[in-house]
């Protein structure tokens, strides 16, 4: 009953939330427009990050219990979502981004303690223990899965879809380990973002066939989605009631992983700056090779479906750390081959 109260909750604000700012973000200038690189129709707001994180607020403020996790948590995302949403009105430059995104990520790593210090038994050999040099890794982890989140978002449905499959295969973690403290969380973040899926797609206007604006993310909502993420990640795999291994972790948000490293090895060995935007991320090339938006979409996320199966199968089997991660390495290979292949087909966007 509480689960469904908490979800139920998040659910309903996020609706209202949208209904509320639409206009508002209408009157501010607050949309998406056409471009060279974007080219979709018309004025989108851009206020799903918004709606998602009011919705996450509410819910949090009602129902979960006051800890200093949870007011760390909420204070560091609504800095997330201002950062964000100041990059969507004025297109902040990467060095400001990257600035804030280090403020946020000392929030979590010196409010809460929740730093990367164990990566697990990766090589067979013991847990690989990072000491001092933990919170280092933890703000190029931050900073490498918010922006990997960020940079994904592309197409119709794509980063709503991808990040309900994150959350709810971190719900399904903390139900598997029988360490439930925070299993709230990822529900209530899974639930929110199910209205702005649902505007983004057109699924209202289609159910209740009454027509509807479509609605985008924004920048302040795939990173605060992406800090989400690693925040959840971290508090599943460290401290003293660890709910699953490191190393499953990547395999639940492999595809925006996968997907950003191989851009920036791309961008790197072209000479280009790995945060210049561009039309080479992978829903861009589904679709040089003759997808359209809606396949691409069904294609992605159902590759991400099917990494974050793998994931929980290894970690309910209990299969070795070493050879997840191999396997997730050998994943990761086969899928630039992959890239590789198609680009040369059909070669990418200038």
């Amino acid at each position: 009953m509480y689960i469904f109260a908490t979800t139920v909750t998040a659910f309903i604000f996020a609706l209202l939330a949208i209904k509320f700012f639409k206009p508002v973000a209408i009157e501010i200038g607050l949309v998406d427009k056409p471009s060279e690189r974007k080219h979709h129709a018309g004025h989108i707001p851009l206020i799903g990050g918004i709606s998602i994180f009011l919705a996450v607020l509410a819910a949090s403020l009602i129902w979960l219990p006051n800890t200093l996790e949870l007011r760390m948590y909420l204070i560091a995302s609504a800095m997330m979502v201002f950062i964000g949403a100041l990059d969507d009105k004025f297109d902040l430059r990467v060095r400001v981004r990257i600035v804030g995104q280090i403020i946020i990520a000392s929030l979590m790593i010196y409010g809460v303690g929740g730093y990367i210090s164990n990566l697990g038994n990766l090589f067979g050999f013991g847990d690989v223990t990072l000491g001092p040099l933990g919170i280092i890794f933890t703000y190029v982890g931050i900073i490498v899965v918010i922006n990997a989140y960020n940079m994904i978002d592309g197409i119709d449905g794509l980063i709503g879809s991808l990040s309900i499959n994150t959350f709810t295969s971190i719900a399904i973690l903390f139900i598997m380990s029988g360490q439930t403290d925070y299993l709230s969380y990822p529900l209530i973040l899974a639930t929110a973002t199910i209205p702005y899926l649902m505007f983004n797609l057109g699924l209202f206007e289609k159910l209740f066939k009454k027509q509807t604006q479509k609605i985008f993310m924004g920048d302040a909502g795939s990173m605060f989605v992406g800090l989400s993420v690693i925040w959840l990640l971290t508090m599943g795999t460290q401290g003293e009631n660890v709910s699953f291994r490191p190393v499953t972790a990547l395999w639940i948000c492999a595809i925006p992983l996968m997907d950003m490293l191989a851009i920036v090895v791309r961008r790197y060995r072209n000479g280009k700056s790995p945060f210049k935007p561009d039309r080479d991320h992978l829903h861009h090339i589904l679709q040089r090779s003759g997808l359209n938006s809606s396949q691409a979409l069904i294609v992605i996320s159902s590759a991400a479906a099917l990494m974050s199966f793998i994931g929980l199968a290894g970690e309910y089997f209990n299969v070795p750390e070493s050879l997840m991660l191999v396997g997730f390495l050998v994943m990761f290979i086969l899928y630039n081959l992959a890239v590789r292949r198609i680009t040369k087909v059909s070669p990418l966007c200038s």
